[in-house]
């Protein structure tokens, strides 16, 4: 391609492929082609122009095309980090309060059946423990009656022995050999049984204490912050998630005009090359036309036609244009051997 510089007003002569000069002759032909070369030169530095204008324009819409799809990028990796803790974490914990709920409710029903009972379990006790004091005074009673001098000949007729100062004994029967043990029985018994009654008395009494300072039904109040806290949770991330998606939504659609702003641009920039680079052929053909198409072929060079080589010239263009954008119809077998 020609050098740029050959294209100028300032009327030195214009310059070849090889940066020589190119000869110019005084005739109506060369002038003729110095008026359209002058035309081309200035279609030629206008289409520059355009060129290095649709260029830097190109440029900067694939600069501006690069930063927004780094912020489509950035904004979707936001979106997505959102959107994964709002599905799995958000509802999770959704799904979770619910058990938790159900399970609260369960466990202070339970708990208010547990104090009923221990509560019925305290009060028998309390029952039995006045039943006991009872039986602890009938004991003491017979204790006291047993050792009575004056009951001495009950207590000989019942163990077959009397008091310390009568020592004599009577035989008795085998089946009552036992009566002396099971009166001790009856007077010692009762008093092991009041202190046991009374540990018994004094543990339920502390197991219902330590049932209601554990205060279960606490878990009550405390379950129905937790589930406020999570919805609230629940609600910021899908409403963050939410904005994130809009925002994805316009990034996208800006995204897209950007996208065609920078194809068109392309166009715009292809186009304008093109059009410089046939401004540009065209001013450096004529800036040294080959015209050796001019010949002629008879003796009398100065009067035999000059142009029939410039028509087949032209001719083998049409051919290649033809065959360039023309399908040809595809030879068959026999054809192609009938042509070889």
């Amino acid at each position: 391609m020609a050098n740029t510089s050959q294209y100028n007003h300032s009327g030195e002569p214009p310059l070849d492929r090889d940066g020589s000069p190119c000869p110019e002759t005084d005739t109506m032909t060369q002038r003729s082609i110095n008026k359209e070369r002058t035309k081309i030169c200035d279609f030629m530095y206008s289409s520059f122009g355009s060129l290095s204008q649709a260029e830097k324009k190109y440029d900067g819409e694939r600069e501006l095309y690069h930063k927004k799809v780094c912020l489509v990028n950035y904004t979707e990796e936001n979106y997505r980090m959102y959107r994964n803790l709002f599905i799995t974490t958000g509802t999770e914990i959704l799904q979770n309060n619910d058990a938790i709920k159900a399970n609260v409710a369960k466990y202070i029903k339970w708990n208010k059946d547990l104090n009923a009972n221990l509560r019925n379990i305290a009060k028998s006790i309390k029952d039995v423990k006045t039943r006991f004091a009872d039986l602890a005074k009938a004991a003491c009673d017979l204790e006291r009656c047993i050792n009575d001098s004056c009951n001495a000949s009950q207590r000989r007729a019942l163990t077959g022995k009397s008091s310390e100062e009568c020592k004599d004994e009577i035989k008795r029967p085998d089946e009552c050999s036992n009566a002396e043990d099971n009166i001790d029985k009856l007077i010692c018994m009762p008093k092991a049984l009041t202190k046991d009654i009374d540990y018994l008395f004094k543990s339920s009494f502390d197991v219902v204490g330590i049932q209601v300072f554990s205060n279960i039904e606490s878990l009550d109040s405390l379950q129905k912050s937790l589930d406020d806290k999570a919805r609230t949770f629940s609600k910021t991330v899908g409403d963050i998630v939410k904005t994130r998606e809009d925002d994805m939504k316009k990034l996208q659609d800006d995204l897209i005009k950007t996208v065609q702003g920078l194809a068109g641009a392309a166009m715009d920039r292809n186009n304008a090359r093109s059009d410089f680079e046939g401004y540009y052929e065209a001013a450096d053909y004529l800036c040294c036309p080959d015209c050796e198409c001019l010949q002629g072929k008879g003796d009398n060079v100065q009067c035999d036609p000059r142009l029939e080589d410039c028509k087949q010239d032209i001719c083998k263009i049409c051919e290649e244009v033809k065959d360039t954008f023309c399908c040809k119809p595809q030879q068959t077998r026999e054809d192609t051997s009938t042509a070889d």
